[in-house]
């Protein structure tokens, strides 16, 4: 059958670089990390309080926000916000588009204040409760922007978002829709401090990914939003392109509840198939913004599947994790990662991963450290591996 092309023509995000697209590329380009001791939780006792805390938005006096909202709720809605001005879409060109988003724990942290204040025999607010749910962002996102088309929200840990962008692309592809909404939003909260911890996965110091003394991860926080649209829909209204979105591969392993599988086949079996959506063969990957979490068994899996997957070239296409300078963000991280791509094709580099000094010999790969790349490539690769084996890879080219 077939399928409308998708191009992205907006970009919002809220991260540890910042709360706007151009500190966000700038950071990337400067090899910025942004993690540090967190400051917005009481955290005594938890493995590593070392993460990457995004900063409080802040929006228009005339946006009349609910009284309670969570923190990745003001995320999601900031980088929606961001991207649809970035886009320059009107309400009306809104009105039928999807709205999509993936999350991790929604707003877990006002549930885990007002659980505090009653065991403490206080009478906290009950309205603390209502962005308990995964989809108080994405209901958020539509109600502002007046979207009324499709309506959905993931939620499959680490994947969800990159999964939210290829739901958001079928919508497109499928002649559902012309315009989408999508991306995701997560918050920082004791649950994923503590629960992250528990697993001993949380780095004690600065993660490394791809090191050999790598140690484990930086847990962070913030939203994406890509804005998707019919080529063309985005050509008829004479918008700018960004990227083409090519192609999109998800897969579930199921090997472990937590745990990759460790010759990476899940993840190996969503690059297949992210690259036979996209009609292209590995050849053509020109970079990988890999999934790269810093802890020992995430990134041998994953080196293991990208030797699989491009042979003879693994050593040969560059291949970097920006989590070392925003930190996992769990729901969020495929949208960010999705930007991310997405920007180093528009803007001509490929940024590095800070903190690695001496990659893993076994790996065999070109690892950028140091500072950014300059370098035009036309297909970008981004990977999300989840626990229990939930898998998703995208792929974007040049437009």
């Amino acid at each position: 059958m077939s399928k409308t092309p998708v191009v992205v023509t907006g970009m919002g995000i809220v991260s540890a670089l910042g709360v706007d697209l151009g500190a966000f590329s700038a950071g990337l380009r400067a090899g910025r990390s942004g993690v540090r001791k967190q400051e917005h939780l009481a955290s005594a006792g938890v493995r590593s309080d070392l993460c990457a805390d995004a900063a409080e938005p802040e929006f228009p006096d005339l946006l009349a926000l609910p009284t309670y909202t969570s923190r990745p709720d003001r995320f999601g809605l900031r980088a929606a916000l961001s991207a649809v001005a970035d886009a320059g879409l009107s309400s009306a060109q809104l009105q039928g588009a999807a709205v999509v988003f993936g999350t991790g724990t929604g707003g877990a942290q006002d549930t885990e204040d007002y659980l505090r204040g009653r065991l403490g025999g206080q009478s906290p607010p009950v309205e603390l409760l209502i962005s308990h749910q995964p989809a108080s962002v994405t209901d958020l996102v539509a109600r502002v922007l007046g979207a009324q088309g499709p309506r959905a929200t993931v939620m499959t840990a680490c994947s969800s978002s990159a999964i939210a962008l290829s739901q958001a692309r079928d919508q497109i592809a499928l002649g559902r829709v012309q315009v989408a909404v999508a991306g995701g939003a997560e918050g920082l909260c004791m649950l994923t401090l503590a629960g992250f911890g528990a697993l001993r996965a949380t780095s004690p110091e600065a993660c490394r990914p791809f090191d050999v003394d790598r140690k484990g991860l930086n847990l962070g926080e913030g939203a994406a939003v890509l804005i998707l649209e019919s080529e063309a829909h985005a050509r008829a209204r004479g918008a700018r392109i960004y990227a083409r979105f090519v192609g999109a591969g998800l897969s579930c392993d199921a090997h472990h509840m937590t745990a990759p599988h460790p010759e990476g086949a899940g993840a190996l079996r969503a690059m297949q198939a992210a690259l036979t959506d996209a009609q292209l063969e590995p050849e053509a990957v020109g970079y990988i913004n890999a999934h790269g979490t810093g802890t020992p068994h995430n990134d041998a899996a994953e080196s293991a599947a990208v030797r699989q997957l491009l042979g003879a070239r693994a050593a040969q296409v560059p291949i970097s994790s920006i989590k070392s300078m925003v930190g996992h963000t769990l729901g969020a991280a495929g949208a960010i990662e999705a930007v991310a791509s997405v920007v180093s094709l528009h803007e001509g580099f490929l940024p590095p991963t800070v903190n690695l000094q001496t990659p893993d010999p076994t790996f065999g790969l070109d690892l950028i450290m140091g500072e950014a790349r300059a370098q035009r490539v036309q297909v970008v690769m981004s990977s999300s591996f989840a626990f229990g084996g939930n898998n998703a890879v995208l792929l974007f080219t040049q437009p």
